[in-house]
Protein backbone atom coordinates (compact mmCIF):
# COMPACT_ATOMS: atom_id res chain seq x y z
CA UNK A 1 0.00 0.00 0.00
CA UNK A 2 0.99 3.63 -0.37
CA UNK A 3 2.34 5.50 2.64
CA UNK A 4 0.25 8.66 3.02
CA UNK A 5 -0.35 11.49 5.48
CA UNK A 6 -3.85 12.36 6.73
CA UNK A 7 -4.64 16.06 6.66
CA UNK A 8 -4.16 17.60 10.11
CA UNK A 9 -2.15 14.64 11.47
CA UNK A 10 1.57 13.96 11.51
CA UNK A 11 1.42 10.19 11.33
CA UNK A 12 2.19 8.04 8.27
CA UNK A 13 -0.65 5.74 7.19
CA UNK A 14 -0.92 2.88 4.74
CA UNK A 15 -3.67 3.34 2.17
CA UNK A 16 -5.02 1.88 -1.03
CA UNK A 17 -7.34 3.28 -3.67
CA UNK A 18 -11.01 2.29 -3.57
CA UNK A 19 -10.53 1.42 -7.25
CA UNK A 20 -8.67 -1.71 -6.20
CA UNK A 21 -11.23 -2.69 -3.58
CA UNK A 22 -14.13 -2.24 -5.99
CA UNK A 23 -12.40 -3.97 -8.91
CA UNK A 24 -11.42 -7.03 -6.89
CA UNK A 25 -14.89 -7.27 -5.34
CA UNK A 26 -16.37 -7.10 -8.84
CA UNK A 27 -14.14 -9.98 -9.84
CA UNK A 28 -15.35 -12.04 -6.87
CA UNK A 29 -12.07 -11.66 -5.00
CA UNK A 30 -11.43 -10.58 -1.42
CA UNK A 31 -8.71 -7.91 -1.03
CA UNK A 32 -6.37 -8.43 1.92
CA UNK A 33 -4.27 -5.25 2.30
CA UNK A 34 -0.73 -5.82 3.56
CA UNK A 35 0.73 -3.07 5.79
CA UNK A 36 4.25 -1.77 5.26
CA UNK A 37 6.18 -3.65 7.94
CA UNK A 38 9.51 -4.29 6.23
CA UNK A 39 10.76 -7.88 6.56
CA UNK A 40 8.31 -8.54 9.42
CA UNK A 41 5.50 -8.54 6.87
CA UNK A 42 6.27 -12.13 5.85
CA UNK A 43 4.73 -13.62 9.00
CA UNK A 44 1.69 -11.43 8.39
CA UNK A 45 1.46 -12.73 4.83
CA UNK A 46 1.71 -16.34 6.01
CA UNK A 47 -1.30 -15.81 8.25
CA UNK A 48 -3.34 -14.45 5.32
CA UNK A 49 -2.51 -17.35 2.97
CA UNK A 50 -3.46 -15.45 -0.21
CA UNK A 51 -3.92 -16.94 -3.68
CA UNK A 52 -2.20 -13.99 -5.34
CA UNK A 53 0.12 -11.14 -4.36
CA UNK A 54 -0.49 -7.83 -6.14
CA UNK A 55 2.31 -5.27 -6.04
CA UNK A 56 0.24 -2.18 -6.79
CA UNK A 57 1.14 1.17 -8.33
CA UNK A 58 1.57 4.66 -6.93
CA UNK A 59 4.78 6.44 -5.89
CA UNK A 60 8.13 6.03 -7.61
CA UNK A 61 10.68 3.59 -6.23
CA UNK A 62 12.82 5.28 -3.58
CA UNK A 63 10.04 7.63 -2.46
CA UNK A 64 9.15 5.62 0.65
CA UNK A 65 11.88 3.30 1.87
CA UNK A 66 9.64 1.23 4.17
CA UNK A 67 7.35 0.44 1.24
CA UNK A 68 10.31 -0.51 -0.95
CA UNK A 69 11.67 -2.79 1.79
CA UNK A 70 8.27 -4.38 2.41
CA UNK A 71 7.53 -5.06 -1.23
CA UNK A 72 10.98 -6.45 -2.00
CA UNK A 73 10.63 -8.82 0.98
CA UNK A 74 7.19 -9.88 -0.27
CA UNK A 75 8.49 -10.43 -3.80
CA UNK A 76 11.45 -12.51 -2.66
CA UNK A 77 9.18 -14.61 -0.46
CA UNK A 78 6.72 -15.13 -3.33
CA UNK A 79 9.48 -16.24 -5.69
CA UNK A 80 10.79 -18.85 -3.24
CA UNK A 81 7.32 -20.16 -2.32
CA UNK A 82 5.72 -20.03 -5.82
CA UNK A 83 3.04 -17.60 -4.63
CA UNK A 84 1.58 -16.02 -7.80
CA UNK A 85 2.48 -12.34 -8.28
CA UNK A 86 0.99 -9.56 -10.39
CA UNK A 87 3.04 -6.36 -10.58
CA UNK A 88 1.26 -3.15 -11.58
CA UNK A 89 3.14 -0.05 -12.81
CA UNK A 90 5.44 0.59 -9.82
CA UNK A 91 5.14 -3.14 -9.10
CA UNK A 92 6.50 -3.93 -12.58
CA UNK A 93 9.39 -1.56 -11.99
CA UNK A 94 10.13 -3.07 -8.57
CA UNK A 95 10.14 -6.62 -9.95
CA UNK A 96 12.48 -5.77 -12.81
CA UNK A 97 14.98 -3.90 -10.64
CA UNK A 98 14.89 -6.50 -7.86
CA UNK A 99 15.72 -9.24 -10.36
CA UNK A 100 18.60 -7.31 -11.88
CA UNK A 101 17.02 -5.16 -14.60
CA UNK A 102 17.03 -1.38 -14.82
CA UNK A 103 14.73 1.57 -15.53
CA UNK A 104 14.85 4.56 -17.86
CA UNK A 105 12.89 7.79 -17.86
CA UNK A 106 9.97 8.31 -20.23
CA UNK A 107 7.78 11.34 -20.99
CA UNK A 108 4.20 11.62 -22.17
CA UNK A 109 2.96 8.56 -20.28
CA UNK A 110 1.09 10.23 -17.40
CA UNK A 111 -2.72 10.29 -17.70
CA UNK A 112 -2.47 9.49 -21.40
CA UNK A 113 -3.81 6.25 -22.86
CA UNK A 114 -1.83 4.64 -25.65
CA UNK A 115 -1.60 1.47 -27.70
CA UNK A 116 0.49 -1.53 -26.76
CA UNK A 117 1.29 -4.55 -28.87
CA UNK A 118 1.48 -8.04 -27.41
CA UNK A 119 3.69 -11.00 -28.14
CA UNK A 120 1.98 -14.28 -29.03
CA UNK A 121 2.56 -15.52 -25.47
CA UNK A 122 -0.22 -13.21 -24.23
CA UNK A 123 -2.64 -13.51 -27.17
CA UNK A 124 -4.77 -15.80 -25.00
CA UNK A 125 -5.51 -12.78 -22.79
CA UNK A 126 -5.29 -9.74 -25.07
CA UNK A 127 -5.77 -8.92 -28.74
CA UNK A 128 -2.64 -8.19 -30.79
CA UNK A 129 -2.92 -4.43 -30.16
CA UNK A 130 -4.79 -2.93 -27.20
CA UNK A 131 -5.30 0.56 -25.76
CA UNK A 132 -4.16 0.83 -22.14
CA UNK A 133 -4.14 3.57 -19.50
CA UNK A 134 -0.80 5.06 -18.50
CA UNK A 135 0.48 6.80 -15.35
CA UNK A 136 4.25 6.41 -15.18
CA UNK A 137 7.47 8.41 -15.55
CA UNK A 138 9.82 5.42 -15.76
CA UNK A 139 10.02 2.60 -18.26
CA UNK A 140 11.84 -0.63 -19.00
CA UNK A 141 13.80 0.07 -22.16
CA UNK A 142 14.68 -2.63 -24.70
CA UNK A 143 17.65 -4.54 -23.30
CA UNK A 144 16.97 -3.44 -19.70
CA UNK A 145 14.81 -6.42 -18.72
CA UNK A 146 16.08 -8.83 -16.05
CA UNK A 147 17.30 -12.15 -17.48
CA UNK A 148 14.65 -14.25 -15.71
CA UNK A 149 11.84 -12.23 -17.31
CA UNK A 150 10.28 -12.46 -20.78
CA UNK A 151 8.80 -9.36 -22.45
CA UNK A 152 5.18 -9.72 -23.57
CA UNK A 153 3.88 -6.16 -24.20
CA UNK A 154 5.49 -3.13 -25.86
CA UNK A 155 4.70 0.55 -26.46
CA UNK A 156 5.32 2.37 -29.75
CA UNK A 157 8.98 3.01 -28.78
CA UNK A 158 9.41 -0.71 -28.03
CA UNK A 159 9.69 -0.07 -24.28
CA UNK A 160 8.47 -3.06 -22.30
CA UNK A 161 4.97 -2.61 -20.84
CA UNK A 162 4.37 -6.19 -19.75
CA UNK A 163 6.38 -9.28 -18.90
CA UNK A 164 6.22 -12.69 -17.26
CA UNK A 165 8.73 -14.81 -15.40
CA UNK A 166 10.26 -17.61 -17.44
CA UNK A 167 9.47 -20.22 -14.76
CA UNK A 168 7.52 -18.75 -11.85
CA UNK A 169 3.80 -17.72 -11.70
CA UNK A 170 4.66 -14.03 -12.01
CA UNK A 171 3.62 -11.33 -14.46
CA UNK A 172 3.55 -7.55 -14.53
CA UNK A 173 1.89 -4.78 -16.52
CA UNK A 174 2.65 -1.07 -16.72
CA UNK A 175 -1.03 -0.06 -16.93
CA UNK A 176 -3.56 -0.15 -14.07
CA UNK A 177 -6.05 -3.07 -14.08
CA UNK A 178 -8.03 -1.42 -11.25
CA UNK A 179 -9.09 1.56 -13.40
CA UNK A 180 -12.33 1.51 -15.42
CA UNK A 181 -10.55 1.82 -18.79
CA UNK A 182 -8.26 -1.18 -18.23
CA UNK A 183 -8.18 -4.07 -20.74
CA UNK A 184 -10.66 -6.90 -20.15
CA UNK A 185 -7.83 -9.41 -20.55
CA UNK A 186 -6.33 -8.51 -17.17
CA UNK A 187 -8.69 -10.87 -15.34
CA UNK A 188 -7.74 -13.75 -17.66
CA UNK A 189 -4.08 -13.07 -16.93
CA UNK A 190 -4.75 -13.11 -13.18
CA UNK A 191 -6.66 -16.39 -13.39
CA UNK A 192 -3.78 -17.96 -15.32
CA UNK A 193 -1.30 -16.89 -12.63
CA UNK A 194 -3.42 -18.37 -9.86
CA UNK A 195 -3.87 -21.61 -11.79
CA UNK A 196 -0.12 -21.88 -12.42
CA UNK A 197 0.54 -21.28 -8.73
CA UNK A 198 -1.74 -24.16 -7.79
CA UNK A 199 0.18 -26.45 -10.16
CA UNK A 200 3.51 -25.64 -8.46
Amino acid sequence: MRVTEAEGYIEPRDSISHDWVNKLAGWGMTPLPIPNMGHDTISYLNNLKPDLLILSGGDDLGTTLIRDKTERALLNYALTSDLPVLGVCRGLQLINTTLGGSLGEVSGHVAKSHEVKFSSKWHAYYSTNTIVNSFHNYCVEPGALAADLQATAFDSANNIEGFCHREKPLAAVMWHPERPDAPQGDLKLIHSLIAKGKES
